[in-house]
């Protein structure tokens, strides 16, 4: 049985997914709207990726005798598609950092600490796409970059 604290770690952590999959759908609408589906795609699917991590958290949450919440964590809709890649970084590089801090609550625990293991390895090559991206535009210009995203 977990503790209070991994309890509540695990229904933050869902919340934060659940919300961050919400915004990466929306993104992608935008910018399948804007006419780039190749990058909505793209996101798309880690919104879809996002939701996945969510319900596994939920699914844990159940299984360690807690009660998961209906809600999510507010995030911003950014319209701008390279703001919308800087903060998706700079999330990604922030949300790795507390994963790893998270890890210590659950020394005790293999089942969690192999899934946020996880979690992190998902985070780290999101955040190497992202930086490859970001790269991209800085090298050949945003105009240029959007271009192959048609």
């Amino acid at each position: 049985m977990a503790n209070s604290k991994q309890i509540e770690i695990l229904k933050s952590l869902a919340k934060a997914w659940f919300g961050s999959s919400q915004q990466d759908s929306i993104h992608a609408e935008i910018i399948r709207q804007q006419g780039f589906p190749k990058l909505a795609d793209k996101m798309q699917t880690e919104a879809e990726d996002e939701w996945k991590e969510a319900q596994r958290v939920n699914v844990r949450l159940i299984e360690l005798g807690g009660t998961p919440v209906v809600a999510i964590d507010d995030y911003p809709v950014i319209a701008d598609i390279r703001e919308q890649l800087e903060y998706d970084y700079n999330e990604g590089v922030k949300g790795m950092a507390e994963l790893n801090a998270m890890l210590a609550e659950f020394a005790d625990d293999y089942i969690t600490r192999r899934m946020i293991e996880e979690f992190i390895v998902d985070e780290q090559e999101h955040a190497n796409w992202l930086a490859e991206h970001i790269g991209l535009i800085e090298k050949i210009g945003y105009q240029n970059y959007l271009i192959q995203q048609m």
